[in-house]
């Protein structure tokens, strides 16, 4: 689960300022303390943790968590004069935008408010050369569409198409997306109301726009965003390269797609082009690579399933089995965020440390380059340089971690500036941080290149520049950029000019 620390706001006193004197009438409202972000963080994990301190100058009574519709009765440890106290609660979210209350009592019913959002879901993504970003509620899409993968109602190639995007276009959509998750040449969304939409190469049915009863499966090309039938409540959704899960608001989670490997994880090896539910419950959060797939649940357990042909389920072994019905990851403390590689796992302790398992050929796991680990990590193994990290990320063979400075720390294959360091070759220990990317929110990471969006709302992006992937204006194609590369927003008449000129094409 995501660790939240409470803001350091003005209190709101709703009765006023009163006297210590324990005899006069209690008008005092009580403290709220704790720091954070000023701006609403980009959480993994649905499952946000809130703590806290508080005070009284008489004696407190009880938090509460408000958030739409819920209200959690947080878990209140007081001093033994009841005037202070610690507290703690875990909200569920929905995907995108969460705003909350925390509402402080005392014994006289005087009361404190304090009020901040979280955002659960993605806003950036990049999948094999094409990438997205959600910027003040509206989707912009720019790079490769030669499967229609950009939701654009057409293909371009970048050689022959003057309007082939290769910085971002306004997708023109019916919803409002509020979650966005690219892999290879397909796209999948999620709306507001729950909904789930998917668009581009659908060969393995991982567009989810089949039926159980067909006689012949779906796996047709959709080149604007089509809505998967029969899912209305879904909190998230994320891509592996041949295959899809969604996260439903009860914890459960359905999958769809290539399922050779098992990694649909619906006890079967069948390709499915509709979604199938899996037996899993209490899950807070979904992770998929190339051939497996991961879920975390609310006890902080991880659950695998599908390849682990390079020991992608951390069991201590690599085998060419069909691993199709989830299985318990041995890990050994609490985790709170997982991230999946094409053949590699990090996993976010409650700790701040991370374990990371599975291939390692590129250092992606660690320190294979000076060869003291090796090629295949088959147990979770702690990685030595830091207790301190808020966020991980992984795709291809790159990882990445934010630390508690606001800075990305990679490692891993450096081919083509996929890193975004000044450094060549492979990199086997997270020593450097990203160049001009200080207060990261969120990244998004594809096969060779990733986009990222920083606390003052601006989009980078880095590595290899092919068909527009990167997005940033008078960039050469097929070439890496490892210094990060601005990605400017259109302004909305701009943007709704550039989206008529490109949907118009043939």
């Amino acid at each position: 689960m995501q660790r939240f620390l409470l803001p350091v706001l003005p209190v709101v006193f709703l009765l006023g300022c009163g006297a210590d004197d324990d005899r006069a009438p209690d008008i005092t409202a009580p403290q709220i303390n704790g720091q954070f972000s000023t701006e609403p963080a980009i959480v993994q994990s649905r499952l946000l943790t809130l703590t806290g301190s508080v005070s009284d100058d008489r004696k407190l009574a009880s938090v509460e968590i408000i958030s739409g519709e819920q209200t959690l009765n947080a878990d209140l440890q007081l001093a033994d004069d009841g005037r202070s106290g610690q507290f703690s609660a875990a909200l569920r979210l929905s995907g995108g935008l969460n705003a909350f209350q925390i509402v402080v009592s005392d014994a006289a019913g005087n009361q404190s408010r304090a009020s901040h959002q979280a955002y659960f879901g993605k806003r950036v993504t990049a999948g094999g050369a094409h990438s997205g970003a959600i910027v003040e509620g509206k989707t912009y899409v720019w790079g490769r569409n030669n499967k229609g993968q950009l939701g654009l109602g057409m293909t371009s190639k970048l050689a022959s198409d003057e309007s082939h995007p290769v910085t971002p276009v306004l997708l023109p959509a019916s919803k409002t997306f509020v979650s966005l998750a690219f892999n290879q040449n397909a796209s999948l969304a999620l709306a507001a109301d729950g909904t789930v939409w998917s668009w581009g190469d659908g060969s393995n049915g991982q567009l989810g726009l089949g039926s159980a009863g067909a006689e012949t499966p779906d796996t047709s090309t959709r080149m604007t965003p089509v809505q998967v039938p029969g899912i209305t409540d879904a909190v998230s959704v994320v891509r592996g390269y041949g295959h899809s899960l969604v996260l439903h608001n009860d914890g459960t989670v359905s999958a769809f797609g290539s399922n050779n490997l098992g990694q649909l994880g619906d006890g079967s090896a069948l390709n499915r082009d509709y979604p199938v539910r899996l037996t899993l419950s209490g899950i807070v959060q979904i992770a998929a690579s190339s051939g497996s797939s991961y879920a975390l649940d609310e006890q902080g357990v991880v659950w695998g399933w599908g390849a682990n042909d390079y020991a992608n389920l951390g069991l201590a072994s690599e085998d060419t089995e069909v691993h199709s019905t989830p299985v318990q990851i041995p890990l050994p403390q609490a985790i709170t965020a997982v991230a999946a590689g094409r053949d590699h796992v990090l996993a976010l302790a409650k700790s701040g440390q991370v374990y990371a398992w599975g291939l390692n050929f590129s250092s992606q796991v660690g320190l294979f380059v000076s060869e003291q680990w090796p090629e295949v990590v088959t147990s979770p193994q702690l990685l030595p340089w830091f207790s301190d990290v808020q966020a991980v990320w992984a795709n291809g063979n790159q990882s990445f971690v934010k630390r508690a400075d606001g800075k990305v720390y990679p490692w891993g294959q450096n081919m083509l500036g996929t890193l975004g360091i000044e450094l060549d070759d492979d990199v086997e220990a997270p020593l450097s941080p990203i160049l001009q990317f200080d207060n990261a929110l969120d990244l998004g990471n594809g096969a060779l290149h990733t986009v990222g969006l920083r606390g003052d709302g601006q989009l980078f992006s880095w590595g290899w520049s092919f068909e527009g992937s990167l997005g940033g204006s008078d960039l050469i194609n097929l070439w890496g950029y490892r210094v990060p590369v601005l990605v400017t927003i259109p302004d909305a008449a701009e943007a709704n000019t550039t989206t008529a000129m490109v949907t118009a094409a043939p």
